[in-house]
């Protein structure tokens, strides 16, 4: 299992290196996710990659035309208020 996990972290780390998202502490252990405990990024972290990951989406979208950009969102948004 130890070396399992070690696979894991090497995996994650490459992952996060490709993106160029070098900067986010995964902090890998034992953390709790919809009720279980399993071995995973921290929270934080988890919070972080999903956040980033929503951003990548939005502009690959954009960039083929498919969806408005965040800015683009934000401002729809403003609009309603």
């Amino acid at each position: 299992m130890a070396r399992l996990r070690q696979i894991h972290v090497a995996l994650d780390e490459a992952v996060m290196a490709a993106y160029g998202w070098d900067d986010v502490p995964l902090e890998h252990g034992f953390h709790t996710y919809r009720q279980m405990r399993r071995w995973t990024v921290s929270p934080a972290a988890r919070v972080e990659i999903l956040d980033r990951l929503l951003e990548e989406n939005h502009r690959r979208a954009a960039a083929q035309g498919e969806a408005p950009t965040p800015a683009e969102v934000d401002g729809i948004e403003g609009e309603d208020e």
